[in-house]
């Protein structure tokens, strides 16, 4: 195998690879990309037997064949060459791989072909999506997913598809992320509905991969769920769950409303949140007609608060929240009016930009005495 590549194009597939095939696997095969040039094509691919990706790479193909090299040293090797040098990769003696760029030859190990695992074929169900939605959605939602093994139900993004709507939605039991868009599915078949858990590590590497794919393909089957655009392809397994039903604890009863500016309350609650005791990280937010207070204090840190002038304001509220939680949030909602929506001091509070209804976030207050 001879094959011949832009520094910059093989570095940035090698960098897509690398999540996947992180060295951490108990398999050495699964430490490793394959390489795969035939037909025209030269393919790349890393699996850790739960998410797998396939890129297409541009360059040119001298001699035809295929290996498995470690991820990490051929990304390493190729991330340090210098820029106006095309890369040759070839096989040698000993199931070797090559690299020639300038002056530098650098031999690694590698391993053969009939050990990496297959990808497997999807041909189920499938609809298509704009890249830049879909990982919009994903960095709308994907901070509120839980990473507590023992929750593995909500170590993911809940994907749920109806011929009316599509959602994506996050939840660690404490706090709720849901984006919403037209639907993806065609509405053929009247009440059809799709729902699914796509774990958080396929979740990353999606929004590293797509962002700026024009169109998304996604296909469905059995326990499995593919992302593929015209230079690349994830294939995932599901997460075997049942996701809560989480349409249930969104509030629709809530009567204090206020409106803010994003920015000035996210600054201010950064500012404050300094002096939350380490142990809660208690914030609390006193409501009044004429504006809001926020202030935190610790026996070892002291105490601040500050206050913040609201655009419109129906009621009083004295609440205390996770200072990490709200700033969360509050990062990934779009800048600009935000709406809050309160019940009482122990009921969840709601989050969305004024100007959209696309997205929502819900926290659940701490109490004060905390």
């Amino acid at each position: 195998m001879e094959l011949m590549f832009q520094k910059e194009d093989l570095s940035k597939y090698l960098q897509m690879l690398q999540g996947v095939a992180s060295g951490r696997n108990t398999l050495p095969i699964l430490s490793n990309i394959l390489i795969r040039a035939g037909n025209g094509r030269i393919e790349m691919a890393a699996t850790d037997l739960e998410v797998g990706i396939k890129v297409n790479v541009p360059g040119e193909i001298t001699e035809e064949g295929d290996i498995t090299v470690s991820a990490r040293k051929l990304a390493e090797i190729v991330r340090e060459l210098a820029s106006e040098h095309v890369v040759k990769l070839s096989t040698v003696g000993n199931d070797r791989v090559q690299v020639e760029s300038g002056d530098g030859v650098y031999k690694i190990p590698g391993l053969p072909t009939d050990e990496f695992p297959p990808m497997p074929e999807i041909d189920g169900d499938s609809f298509t999506i704009a890249g830049e939605l879909l990982v919009s959605m994903i960095g709308k939602t994907e901070f509120a997913a839980s990473t507590e093994e023992a929750r593995y139900f909500l170590n993911g993004l809940y994907f749920s598809l109806t011929s009316e709507l599509t959602k994506v939605v996050a939840t660690d039991g404490r706090r709720l992320a849901v984006a919403s868009s037209e639907a993806l599915l065609s509405g053929e078949g009247e009440g059809e509905s799709i729902g699914v858990i796509v774990p958080l590590k396929a979740i990353k590497e999606i929004a590293k991969i797509f962002v700026e794919s024009p169109e998304v393909k996604i296909s469905l089957k059995e326990n499995q769920i593919l992302f593929a655009d015209d230079d690349a392809t994830l294939i995932s397994r599901l997460v075997d769950g049942e996701y809560p039903q989480y349409e249930k604890i969104i509030p629709d009863s809530n009567e204090i409303k206020i409106v803010v500016d994003s920015e000035k309350i996210s600054g201010s609650l950064r500012r404050v949140s300094l002096f939350s005791n380490p142990k809660n990280r208690l914030l609390r937010v006193d409501v009044k007609s004429d504006g809001m207070r926020v202030s935190a204090k610790s026996p070892e840190l002291g105490e601040a608060f500050e206050t913040l002038d609201i655009s419109s304001a129906n009621g009083e509220i004295d609440i205390g929240f996770d200072a990490q939680y709200i700033k969360d949030a509050l990062a990934h909602i779009t800048p600009g009016e935000i709406l809050l929506e309160f019940k009482d001091a122990l009921s969840a509070v709601t989050l969305r930009p004024v100007e959209s209804e696309d997205h929502l976030c819900l926290i659940m207050p701490m109490r004060l005495d905390a």
